[in-house]
């Protein structure tokens, strides 16, 4: 029998694991008896005369920030990771996010942002580096704070050292790394300017109070927590995910790793989606959590075609009878609004959008949602459609409802939001995400020219109707992306 068969039979072996995952969170390991075998095989190899029982005696005596707790530890946590790893996420901070916390604080002049189970630091250096090669006109005289926290103790000491082998930096454009890093034989440390705002510390999410200000972990804008709750449970993600959404200030924004995104995320906050990336905003108080449900989109752009089609007059959905009454009255077409930003003379000035409808009133905000009924929530949403056929806010709520479950056909319920207020941006833009995700790209580009038409003509600082919150300019920000080296 070799050394990690008895290790897997020591019947001492259960209270290690449950002492260890109790003490981290780490429930990956609860059903990988043989990984976590390896891993103490690897601490005991040193120690060939220690039994688990004494072992587990020493964990106990020393408690998790013991030396070799800690050094467990290490070998239970992986460290790999580089600089712009998932580069969308980052894109979509430097597009969307970022400029709105600006936009936010610019009173204040404050800026923070935690970067949760950072491993040896890139993730948090990679913030420093956009902000300063993005953003350094804006945020001169600004006080800054990146923080990088991890449970593992030796990737923290890396971290601050802030040198990286070739692994960590490969991709990084040459020009990236002549100006953001200092050659040191086979190695690149990460210059003194690019490290001026973050820090780093030893913290434990499972167990480690939050908020917690003296660490800086509090009233925070930005919070990356990227491919650490998958080693959760789903009790220990839900406590963090509650503790995640208390640190960020309202309208404060969240990363997660693509494989953590779900109903849970949903619930706290209102997903945001770019083009190969969705991140998630806290809702300011009183406006509903998930009032506009999206999808996370694949890393693609669709391309550009070299005519623009015409942005035709919405025509009635099939399902309008002809018996139906129509609106009394549309606003203006998507034409009309193009019209208007090319011409030159002045604009007169654009009617207001709708006011944001409170939250009670939105499907996500429905009790059988929050309960888990979705069906009922799909029938309810219905109902109310039928009840409310003029109703363009109505048809649209229906339309986010039925795309979120994979059901109905949510192109028709936005088509008709569209037919009775043409000036709807939220309709055009989720109808051109609809018509993308099922490979459309030509009526996709359209609705997209449509939303930034009726947009333009706008304050950048009034808020979207059906937005939860969100500002003309940041939905400008989200449209643009779509539009990736194509004239305005």
């Amino acid at each position: 029998m070799n050394r990690i068969d008895a290790i897997l039979r020591d019947p001492v072996f259960p209270r290690i694991k449950a002492a260890v995952i109790g003490a981290t969170g780490l429930a990956y390991y609860a059903d990988k008896d043989a990984a976590l075998a390896e891993r103490i095989n690897r601490r005991l190899s040193d120690k060939p005369t220690l039994g688990l029982a004494a072992y587990l005696a020493q964990l106990a005596g020393e408690g998790p920030t013991g030396p070799e707790y800690q050094a467990l530890i290490n070998e239970l946590t992986v460290g790999e990771t580089f600089f712009f790893r998932y580069a969308e996420q980052f894109e979509a901070l430097c597009a969307v996010a970022i400029p709105e916390c600006l936009r936010r604080n610019r009173e204040s002049r404050l800026l923070r942002i935690w970067s949760a189970g950072c491993s040896i630091g890139p993730e948090a250096y990679t913030l420093e580096i956009l902000l300063k090669r993005h953003f350094a006109d804006q945020l001169r005289d600004w006080q800054v704070s990146i923080v990088g926290t991890d449970l593992n103790a030796s990737f923290i000491e890396t971290a601050r050292r802030g040198v990286y082998g070739n692994w960590a930096v490969r991709g990084l454009d040459p020009a990236v790394l002549s100006e953001c890093f200092d050659r040191q034989g086979d190695l690149w440390a990460v210059k003194p300017r690019f490290r001026e705002w973050t820090s780093f510390s030893v913290f434990n999410l499972v167990d480690g109070p939050l908020p917690n200000y003296p660490r800086g972990l509090g009233a925070l804008d930005v919070v990356l927590c990227r491919n650490v709750m998958i080693y959760f449970d789903e009790p220990t993600r839900t406590r963090l995910l509650d503790n995640l959404h208390e640190v960020l200030v309202p309208n404060g924004w969240l990363v997660v790793g693509h494989a953590e995104t779900g109903q849970q995320v949903n619930s706290l906050f209102t997903p945001v989606p770019v083009p190969g990336a969705t991140i998630y905003r806290k809702p300011r108080p009183g406006c509903a959590p998930a009032a506009a449900p999206m999808a996370a989109q694949p890393a693609f752009i669709p391309p550009t075609p070299t005519e623009p089609p015409p942005a035709a007059e919405p025509k009635p959905p099939a399902e309008l009878k002809s018996g139906e009454p129509k609106p009394a009255k549309k606003r203006s077409t998507a034409t009309d609004s193009a019209a208007r930003l090319r011409a030159t003379t002045a604009k007169p000035t654009p009617a207001p959008l709708p006011a944001p409808q409170p939250p009670a009133s939105s499907p996500a905000g429905n009790p059988a949602v929050a309960d888990g009924d979705r069906a009922a929530a799909l029938d309810a949403c219905i109902a109310l459609a039928e009840r409310n056929r003029l109703d363009p806010v109505v048809h649209f709520r229906l339309g986010l409802l039925e795309e979120e479950l994979g059901v109905g056909d949510p192109i028709a319920a936005f088509k008709r939001a569209l037919y009775l207020d043409s000036d709807f941006a939220l309709a055009d833009y989720h109808l051109a995400l609809a018509y993308w995700r099922r490979g459309k790209l030509a009526p996709a580009q359209r609705h997209f020219r449509n939303a930034r038409a009726t947009v333009a003509a706008h304050d950048a600082t009034e808020l979207v109707a059906e937005g939860g919150g969100l500002t003309v300019a940041e939905l400008r920000s989200m449209i643009d992306l779509w539009f990736s080296g194509e004239e305005p």
